[in-house]
Parts: C-alpha cells; structure tokens; sequence
C-alpha cells in the first residue's frame, strides 16, 4: 500500500559515529543549521546539502517524500569512505527551496541541470529514493548527457501502476488539496509532539526487516529531514508535490536510454513492487534487483555496497 503519512524515505550509512566524531544526526542538524542554495534559470532559489567527500566524484541523491537536504546525512559517511562528494537537492517548496507553482516531475531536470551548472558538474551518477524515485525517472530521460548511471530504490511509479486505492491520497491531493494539507500537517504535528511514538508507530505498519532502523538514528533523522522540509513554506508545496504525482509527469519512460538500476523490497508495505515492474518493464535500459524479505529502508541499507558498486564503482 501507498502510505503518504508515513514518510517514504531511504537511506545510506551506518547507526554509529561519523569518521570526524559526530553522528548522523549532527550531520544532518548542521545541514539544517546552515543552508546552501543556488539560483535555478527562473530566479528561484533552490536548496541542497553537500556532504561526504568535498573532493570526491559527484552522486547526486533525490529524498524522499516528505523529506528535504539534511536526508543527505545519510549518506555522508559512505560518501567519505568511498571518495563520493554527496549532493542532495531539495524540490521546490521543501525547506528553503522557493515553490515552484503548476510543476511537473520532468520539470525537475531542469532544477538538477541549474544545479550542476552552479557546481561545475559535468556528469554525474544519482540515486533517487521512494518519492525521490520519479525525479531520478525524470533526470535520466531529460538530462542523458549529464547522467553517467541512474538508479531508483523503492521508487514511486506512475499510478497506473497501483490500483484506485493506492491512488486516492494524491489524487485528493490533486483534486482536494486542504484535505491532503491536513491530513500532512496533522501526521507532522504528531512527530513532533511524541518522536518515539511516531516512530514506533511507524515500525507497526512498515516491514519487519525496518524496524531497528525507524527506531534508532536513521529514524531520528529522517524526522529531522520532515521537519525541515515545512519549516519555511508550511504543508502546501507537500500537498502540491503529492498531486504532482497524480498528473502527466511529462516525459516518457521508453525514451530513457542510460544505464538505470532498480532495488525493491517485496516485503515493502509503503512502495509497493508493482511501482518497481512497472518501471522494469517500460524503460529499455532497467536492470533489477528484487529481493523478497526487505523492505523500505532495508532494501538500501542491506545492499549499500551493490548499489554503490552499480552506480560509482561501475562508472570508474
């Protein structure tokens, strides 16, 4: 089932120390504490975090829904071991990324163009997560010459690819926004009110395979990323991108002609695996990896080395 109070999410790293001390969690406050932004061709400004390897090979991460720049912290310590400067770019409305009325998911290429345009990247290998999953779709078909490998890991798929049940939260969204800003600023009043509660909340409806990590500090910072993705635009852009998802997203998957991997859990109860085949079947260059007992966050945190070695490894 799609599951939009729950927050959809992945992540990379570990539960202990970054190699500097601190924890992922200091990583992702200091994301927060001291934004970056760059200035997107249309004058907005659009938010990111820049972690890991300062020095190291671009890998551009896409967060997931409804999470902004500081879920880069979960990447920052395999960044650092793998020579891998983490880049991680918020949507337009989340955090201090400035909205972006009537987008589409394909207009999101542009944004990532804009963005390795003020960083001097070339090319570059990314990954996007869950409801970062259509955005990473989008840069590969938008944006090939700039895109060395893709990969989408328990990604959101068109709707088609789920039935009328699992569409109806984005498609209130899209046709009653107040209900789907209320329904996301209740679940959000709820985090923060009682964090463990929520989290434990979240363990009880999510896979088995998750549960040690929504309980211990991956769970604390993807809280500290849904905190920020509303801290300066409220709920509406949240509600805007879930209606965003509901509608034409602008491009077509078939034309996708660079390398783009696939990693689905079928133990999954918020991304479904039908999402993962629909993907798998519609873009000629897919190459899966289905795994029956993971689910949403475990899915990358168990096969963090495949998927590096897939998306950077493979490219050196």
């Amino acid at each position: 089932m799609v599951d939009i109070a729950g927050t959809l999410v992945g992540l990379f790293g570990t539960n202990g120390p970054e190699p500097d001390g601190s924890t992922m969690l200091d990583v992702a406050r200091d994301i927060r504490a001291n934004p970056r932004t760059v200035d997107c061709r249309d004058g907005r400004a659009l938010g990111y975090a820049d972690c890991g390897d300062p020095d190291g090979d671009p890998f551009v991460v896409f967060h997931g829904f409804p999470n902004s720049r500081p879920f880069g912290a979960l990447f920052d310590a395999a960044g650092r071991e793998r020579g891998l400067r983490v880049i991680a770019p918020e949507r337009p409305g989340f955090g201090v990324s400035d909205p972006a009325p009537d987008r589409t998911v394909a207009d999101w290429a542009d944004d990532v163009a804009d963005l390795a345009d003020a960083l001097g990247l070339d090319s570059f290998s990314m990954l996007g997560i869950s409801g970062g999953g259509p955005y990473a779709a989008a840069c590969a078909a938008r944006l090939p010459e700039r895109i060395d490998r893709g990969g989408i890991a328990c990604g959101l798929a068109p709707l088609e690819s789920v039935d009328l049940r699992d569409r109806l939260p984005f498609l209130i969204a899209k046709h009653a926004k107040p209900l789907a800003k209320l329904s996301l600023w209740s679940d959000g009043r709820t985090a923060r009110k009682n964090p463990d509660e929520y989290l434990e909340s979240t363990v009880e409806s999510t896979a088995a395979a998750d549960a040690d990590l929504w309980r211990g500090e991956v769970g604390r910072v993807l809280l500290e990323s849904d905190y920020e993705a509303v801290s300066r635009h409220g709920y509406g852009p949240l509600a805007d991108e879930l209606a965003v998802f509901a509608s034409d997203w602008g491009f077509d998957l078939d034309s996708i002609d660079v390398p783009v991997f696939f990693w689905y859990g079928q133990a999954d109860r918020i991304v479904p695996l039908s999402m993962g085949l629909y993907y798998i079947e519609r873009i000629p260059t897919a190459e899966a990896h289905v795994y029956p007992d993971q689910g949403h966050l475990s899915i990358v945190y168990d096969n963090e080395t495949e998927i590096l070695d897939a998306l950077v490894d493979g490219q050196r």
